[in-house]
């Protein structure tokens, strides 16, 4: 069987994750039991459960051209991910911080989108699907994608650069209203293109909406964890590549709910290689 070639445009981070012993309070004071830093990001998740399920997964995204981000891109390679796309910029890596409570809920401190640059590429795309977990497109890239005959893209979760997606997935949490004003916000950076608003909620029924008929799907498991970090990106993976081999939305929902309880069920070292020494296990910093 031919390998499907998807493109996951996004950010590759390295997470700096602290295990907080407790719920975070305003004015606070805070303990943490251990610090761990590991590579994340919604293009590295994505491309991760795209890779396992046998994808060939090209990245377009940044890293720093220092010691990290050079560590970075040669795990990236090792692991599969076609690296052609990544640019290497001048400077130095910053981690994402992450606050991790007992109960898997988190904050993300990132850094000011007034200093973030769209992204971009100068080479052509080739490939059958493009997932998008990105605010900032550069036009040329924009016209690239919707080139393609498959395109998925998270629900920004602020001002973007209009895309056209066939796909546009996020979570109940963070898009408040009812369906059809969810919608209709897709729809502003999908376009008229856009076919389908995947909506997962947590343990709790996954929601499709075509514009005109909601159709609830109800998880396969539910699997009790404090750290679901990627979890969701890993089910947008999953998504796309049902749709690739042909099924319906529903079964698509199906497949994905079940492969990332599965992925939840599996202990995390999987997914954390260390700072530098790629791909050996995550750094614990007592």
């Amino acid at each position: 069987m031919p390998r499907h070639r998807v493109i996951a445009v996004g950010s590759v981070n390295h997470d700096r994750i602290w295990h907080l012993n407790e719920t975070l309070t305003p004015g606070g004071r805070l303990h943490f039991t251990s610090r761990t830093t590991q590579l994340g990001g919604g293009a590295y998740y994505t491309g991760c459960q795209l890779l396992e399920l046998g994808a060939h997964v090209a990245l377009i995204s940044r890293l720093m051209a220092d010691e990290r981000g050079i560590a970075a891109r040669n795990t990236l390679a090792t692991m599969g991910f076609d690296c052609g796309y990544i640019n290497m910029l001048p400077g130095q890596t910053t981690p994402l911080e992450i606050l991790l409570e007992p109960s898997g809920e988190r904050t993300i401190l990132a850094r000011s989108a007034a200093t973030q640059m769209p992204l971009a590429t100068a080479g052509t795309l080739v490939g059958e699907a493009v997932y998008i977990n990105a605010v900032l497109l550069e036009k040329s890239l924009v016209e690239k994608i919707e080139a393609l005959p498959l395109v998925m893209s998270q629900m920004p979760l602020r001002p973007a650069i209009a895309r056209a997606s066939d796909v546009v997935i996020s979570s109940r949490a963070d898009v408040p209203g009812d369906n059809q004003d969810v919608w209709n916000r897709a729809a502003q950076i999908a376009g008229s293109r856009l076919k389908m608003l995947v909506l997962t909620d947590g343990p709790r029924a996954i929601t499709l909406f075509d514009g005109r008929t909601a159709t609830t799907v109800e998880p396969q498991e539910f699997v009790r964890t404090g750290d679901t970090i990627g979890a969701g990106d890993r089910f947008a993976g999953s998504y796309l590549f049902a749709l690739l081999n042909g099924h319906d939305h529903v079964t698509a929902a199906r497949q994905a709910s079940a492969l990332t309880a599965r992925w939840l069920r599996e202990p995390r070292q999987a997914d954390t290689p260390s700072e530098l020494e790629y791909p050996s296990s995550r750094i614990d910093e007592k």
